[in-house]
């Protein structure tokens, strides 16, 4: 696969990371809002397995592995640009 294209790939990769943490940011505001002032006709959202936070956490270790990959990629690619001058 081109350097270039890897590289790309990447980095879409972390976009969607960035979307996806930025999602749960808000969705983790409207929730703690919520618990703040709770509906006074429904009933609480009991917090179950699910957590937007845990979720949250995994897309930030998502983001730093994809921004380790993305050195990495960058290293090699210079890596081939030197074997290729020379």
């Amino acid at each position: 696969m081109d350097p270039r294209k890897r590289t790309h790939l990447v980095h879409e990769l972390m976009q969607e990371a960035h979307l996806m943490m930025g999602t749960l940011e808000k969705a983790m505001e409207c929730e703690r809002s919520e618990e703040r002032h709770p509906a006074r006709h429904g009933t609480p959202h009991p917090r179950g397995l699910y957590s937007l936070e845990d979720e949250h956490k995994a897309w930030g270790k998502i983001l730093r592995a994809l921004t380790e990959m993305q050195t990495d990629l960058e290293q090699i690619e210079q890596a081939e640009h030197q074997r290729i001058e020379r």
